[in-house]
């Protein structure tokens, strides 16, 4: 009886333990934003991103060109590279809605017109690749 006590412990032991290492949830307006993207960028991109957490949500993995971080009890997304994909049209604005991001990578798509004034509330944003070699500003 004892034992069957003692395994009964260290199986829920265990299960505490994973569990504060395996499931942080994604920040509601990084997803919202990587959604809104997602929406906007057409198939080249949305059949990798499967799923609707871009940092991954228990047996998926995280979006491709996505890096997550944790911050506290949540994740947020740092880094977005998003290149050579062929994408077509204005920047996506829900890009400046990820205020965590510090690297972001859009270069070889073909953007088209002016960076959003929004881009300046991106204040942890250490690399940056110009999109904007196809522009004409």
């Amino acid at each position: 009886m004892a034992r069957l006590h003692s395994v009964f412990i260290l199986i829920l032991s265990l299960s505490l333990i994973q569990g504060l290492f395996v499931h942080s949830k994604t920040l509601k307006r990084d997803v919202k934003a990587l959604n809104e993207i997602k929406a906007s960028l057409g198939w080249r991109v949305v059949y990798a991103w499967v799923g609707d957490d871009p940092c991954g949500d228990g047996d998926l993995p995280p979006w491709s060109g996505v890096t997550c971080s944790t911050q506290g009890d949540y994740r947020v997304v740092t880094e977005l590279e998003v290149y050579a994909v062929s994408i077509v049209g204005p920047f996506p604005t829900a890009v400046t809605n990820l205020l965590d991001l510090t690297r972001l990578d859009l270069h070889n798509n073909k953007l088209t017109g002016p960076l959003p004034s929004q881009i300046g509330h991106l204040k942890r944003l250490k690399i940056y690749y110009n999109p904007l070699l196809v522009y004409s500003c």
